[in-house]
């Protein structure tokens, strides 16, 4: 039996739905399946803040070895390296040929970045902004705190919840209030096992409900107390069905006062690119 229009029209919209879940990354609907109570709401927020102040307690800066896989349906890379990272959003991140010399290097604060390129004598400079754009990155992650992201913590700032869910494994989601401005756009959501306090994962979607990207972490910890540190992370949901898996090795905890320098000398040979 043909389809009449309206038929062909909801089926149209439903195979959209789907191939933009598989390129883009969808229809998205909220993460929760039921809201909480606002009595459950006040609960869960005092965990929250519970669990910030433990995380507190701990190092705020780890170095460790870094493997990191790319896969995409053009095809799969790797790369690895050693990896630093500072509260709230200071990274180091070079890669070394065989004989140990750095070949590749990046350095950022959350709001400048260095980039040094040994092959081309080439030192990149500029705004974390200006790169994020250059690079389709979407503003509300690069601009974001990656030590949160990459040690599996909560940032360490205030966190307001707008909204929140119970999803259908019992996981509890928190919509947190973001700064806005003409540049940032877009939703943090985090997933919380109340049992374990524990964070499960990070959602970025963008103000129209699409996912940008999900943070996942592994099961496996590089210790078993509060300040210990996820050995795998998968970053899913991102164009084109790509999806990246982080592996650390000897990871190393330490204070803000930091052995890590997160700054890249530059040599003198070398060309600078300054991106506003």
């Amino acid at each position: 039996m043909p389809y009449k229009t309206n038929d062909f029209f909801q089926l149209f919209i439903a195979v959209s739905c789907i191939l933009s879940l598989l390129i883009f990354s969808g229809c998205a609907q909220k993460p929760w399946d039921e809201a909480l109570t606002e009595e459950e709401s006040k609960a869960v927020e005092d965990i929250i803040r519970g669990m910030q102040q433990e995380e507190q307690q701990c190092f705020q800066s780890f170095d460790t070895d870094m493997k990191m896989f790319w896969e995409s349906p053009a095809g799969d890379s790797a790369i690895e390296g050693y990896l630093a990272l500072q509260s709230p959003s200071s990274v180091k991140f070079i890669v070394s040929n065989p004989l140990g010399q750095a070949v590749f290097a990046f350095a950022g604060n959350g709001k400048t970045f260095q980039i040094l390129k040994a092959t081309q004598k080439l030192h990149i400079r500029g705004n974390v902004r200006s790169l994020a754009i250059r690079n389709e990155v979407p503003l509300i992650l690069a601009l974001g705190d990656w030590f949160a992201y990459l040690s599996g913590r909560l940032p360490l700032r205030k966190l307001i919840v707008e909204e929140s869910g119970r999803g259908s494994d019992n996981s509890i989601w928190l919509r947190l209030q973001t700064p806005k401005g003409p540049y940032t756009t877009g939703s943090v959501h985090l997933q919380i096992d109340m049992e374990k306090k524990e964070l499960l994962s990070y959602l970025f979607l963008e103000e129209n409900g699409d996912v940008l990207a999900e943070i996942q972490y592994g099961d496996v910890k590089s210790g078993k107390t509060a300040c210990s540190v996820h050995t795998e992370i998968r970053i899913t949901e991102l164009p084109w069905g790509a999806a990246i898996r982080i592996e650390f090795e000897n990871i190393s905890g330490f204070d803000q006062s930091g052995k890590t320098d997160f700054s890249l000398p530059v040599p003198k040979s070398f060309n600078t690119q300054l991106w506003p």
